[in-house]
């Protein structure tokens, strides 16, 4: 795994940046580990390493769906391109995480390997937007988002056109660790003027953002990708198209309305929906996409005369969906009478599987379903 043999291996691609080896993998490392260290220690006349074997080839299920929304990204970035010559791609040494492999296959000439330089990435992409070209920055939302935020501005400052893949956004997966897990990218984005943030829920919404943000948007755009399994498959209507500002409704309900985005928190969503059905409480669920953007004809139709309103956040619970619908909502009418609230990350974002990093912020199906129940009936 060291880069020199690495490399080579892999024609100049290093592959061990991220993500776990295959059990195949892991074992010849591991086994090279230990003859070098014992080797090692017998010219020092020291005694071997004695370890306990670490078991290969478990299968342990997984609970989730085999849907990865950023290998619809990477598909749907390398079908534009066909078509959009002036479309180049900018990788930040994550080219296999963020599934742009199939881009590099197709069109070798437009992918740029910047290496982990987020801030010289973004401010290449400035000179290509300057030329003429439309770059597309891929990296970890959370090293973009914040590392870049002077580069990007300056980019913005510019009046030219960019587009801002964000990798590994929000609080899934949990376990690299707090460097990773992205919490504050929608705010940091947000605040900056002539963009718009856009986090698809499943397939076939990121192949329209796709779209969207190269052949449709005029705006400088941020695609906001979660990186890891989908949950479950979140159904879309067979008649929905993504539109500018308008969500989708998946589940009916008159007792309380909760919008959120992408498939971790809609899948959390929607498992609360079917714990509160079972107390005869009806909560609709509303996927909305457009993070910064809200239409105000249709966020004032949905919500009609519902008793309560929550929003689920994927990020701390200042700066995201939350704040733009609340905007929205006071262009229209003042709804005092009615509660709002948002579930967020507050504080740290906690580590470990996804399971306990939900649970801990009190994000999963069930914690949701419980503090929902409770407002009704302190309400």
């Amino acid at each position: 795994m060291e880069h020199p043999a690495a490399l080579k291996a892999a024609n100049g691609h290093y592959p061990w940046h991220a993500g776990a080896p295959d059990d195949i993998s892991f074992k010849a490392a591991y086994d090279e580990l230990i003859t070098r260290t014992n080797s090692l220690l017998s010219e020092l006349n020291l005694d071997q390493l004695k370890l306990e074997d670490y078991p290969v080839h478990v299968q342990i299920p997984s609970g989730v769906s085999a849907e990865y929304v950023v290998d619809a990204y990477g598909e749907a970035l390398a079908d534009v391109a066909e078509k959009r010559k002036d479309l180049v791609a900018l990788s930040a040494d994550l080219t296999a995480d963020c599934r742009l492999c199939s881009f590099e296959r197709r069109h070798p000439d437009r992918l740029i390997e910047n290496g982990i330089a987020e801030q010289d990435m973004v401010s290449m992409a400035g000179g290509l937007a300057l030329a003429g070209l439309l770059p597309v920055v891929n990296t970890f939302a959370s090293f973009l988002s914040a590392r870049a935020n002077e580069q990007i501005y300056n980019n913005a400052c510019e009046r030219t056109r960019i587009i801002y893949a964000n990798h590994y956004a929000g609080l899934i997966p949990a376990g690299p660790g707090q460097s990773h897990q992205s919490i504050r990218d929608i705010s940091l984005f947000g605040a900056l003027p002539n963009f718009e943030i856009l986090q698809p829920c499943n397939a076939a919404e990121t192949q329209m953002a796709v779209e969207y943000v190269v052949n449709e948007s005029a705006e400088n755009c941020v695609l906001r990708l979660n990186i890891g399994p989908s949950p479950r498959l979140i159904e879309l209507p067979a008649q929905y198209r993504l539109k500018k500002g308008c969500g989708v409704t998946l589940t009916d309900g008159k007792d309380a309305i909760l919008f959120s985005y992408g498939p971790v928190m809609l899948n959390e969503a929607l498992l609360a929906a079917d714990l509160l059905r079972a107390e005869d409480f009806q909560l609709k669920v509303v996927n909305m996409p457009w993070l910064n953007r809200a239409d105000v004809t249709w966020l004032v139709d949905v919500i009609g005369e519902w008793p309560a309103i929550y929003v689920l956040e994927d990020h701390a619970k200042i700066g995201g969906l939350a704040e733009t619908l609340l905007n929205t909502i006071k262009q229209k009418r003042v709804f005092e009478a009615e509660p709002f609230q948002v579930f967020g990350i507050e504080g740290y974002p906690a580590c470990g599987t996804p399971a306990e990093a939900l649970t801990f912020h009190s994000l999963d199906g069930a914690s949701l379903a419980s503090r929902i129940s409770q407002n009704r009936n302190h309400g």
